[in-house]
């Protein structure tokens, strides 16, 4: 007990609030296994997921990733799409067909773009110790022409701890871990059709690279949460990313390319926006060879409550809501849906190596929507 209100009082001495001057969202992986339950996983998440989750999740079975790597695209994935890809991929269009292609991808307003994360790890046994690199691109307009590109890139070193406590009946279990982090962005838009015409005909890219602005900077930041078990229903709540001010410097890709690094520093005042949720779990059949898993989380909770007492359907909006069936601890099966988006997704486990895929419709704002695709591979010990 001791342990667990020193560990409290510690995370509140870390987390104090700071107001900024710019607000950074913190960058986080496309990963199969929450995209296929339409991020229903993340309160609730252990292994290596949770070091973008609920550091509770460190005091479960512990795991050792050599290496995980995630790719994501952001398309609906029609045949005709697909093929089209395929046929850019192999070099079959000629400049007006590679431009005609990427500007009806963009024009079905789900813009295009896609990104990748890879990290490794310890997590588990009430520890946690990884690095992750995550990047993230989107273009999105009504035509190629006059096209913007939006990118972003972390890179994350985390440090975390967690204790189990039992109390009678209930499970407890609270997290916390400190993250350093380098965050890296295009500071606005990149003129995104200039850049992939010069890529595609192999002209001009790097000169077209080179004059474009960034701003980089690196911070500190602090997650916890804390998870009650009763029997198989589990209520979980995370704060992630309560962070320190930090300062980000302007650059050009250029200046990046001659000097060898990225700004160290600079005078852009910066924090991350606090991240806010709650979620509820029911595990049935665990130990047997199906077991069933049911989730629902909601990433702001207070507006959720609010919601819900004026109007619960638009309340329901805010829920994302998942399922996952392990059949044989070998194959998974998952489904989710938020906002009336749905996504579907699968994992096979061969004990070394997990393979993990799903497809997803995830809702940016109140007006706008994107689907895409993602697949995972890690190796586990």
């Amino acid at each position: 007990m001791k342990k667990f209100f020193l560990a409290a009082f510690l995370f509140f001495i870390l987390c104090i609030g700071l107001s900024a001057q710019d607000m950074k969202t913190s960058l986080s992986p496309r990963d199969a296994r929450s995209m296929g339950m339409s991020g229903a996983f993340r309160v609730f998440s252990t292994g290596y997921a949770t070091f973008f989750g609920n550091p509770a999740g460190f005091a479960g079975p512990s795991s050792l990733t050599i290496a995980d790597l995630a790719g994501w695209a952001y398309l609906k994935p029609y045949p005709a799409n697909v093929s089209a890809l395929v046929g850019i991929a192999q070099g079959q269009a000629d400049q007006i067909g590679f431009e005609s292609t990427i500007g009806s991808l963009m024009a079905e307003d789900n813009g295009f773009g896609g990104g990748f994360a890879l990290g490794l790890g310890w997590a588990g046994g009430g520890f946690g110790l990884g690095l992750n690199l995550i990047s993230d691109a989107q273009a999105k307009d009504s035509s190629y022409s006059g096209s913007k590109v939006n990118v972003q890139s972390q890179a994350n070193a985390i440090f975390g701890m967690a204790w189990p406590m039992d109390l009678g009946k209930f499970s407890l279990r609270f997290g916390a871990d400190v993250r350093a982090f380098y965050l890296l962005d295009s500071r606005g838009d990149w003129p995104f059709d200039e850049l992939a015409t010069a890529l595609y005909t192999g002209t001009g890219f790097v000169e077209d690279l080179s004059v474009l602005s960034a701003r980089g900077g690196f911070g500190l930041a602090v997650d916890s949460g804390a998870t009650l078990s009763w029997g198989p229903l589990s209520v979980g709540v995370m704060i992630r990313d309560y962070g320190y001010k930090f300062y980000m410097g302007d650059t050009t890709v250029g200046d990046i390319i001659q000097e060898g690094s990225p700004p160290m520093s600079g005078e852009i005042l910066c924090a991350l926006t606090p991240q806010y949720s709650a979620g509820l779990s029911l595990v049935l059949g665990k130990g047997s060879s199906v077991v069933t898993s049911l989730y629902a989380e909601v990433n702001d909770p207070m507006s959720f409550v609010t919601q819900a007492g004026s109007d619960f359907s638009t309340a329901l909006d805010l829920l994302h809501a998942g399922f996952e069936f392990r059949i044989l601890k070998f194959l998974s099966l998952r489904g989710g849906a938020n906002h009336g988006l749905m996504a579907l997704g699968f994992g096979m486990d061969f004990s070394l190596i997990e393979v993990d895929a799903a497809l997803f419709t995830e809702s940016l704002d109140s007006s706008s929507t994107r689907t895409g695709v993602t697949v995972q591979a890690a190796l586990r010990i």
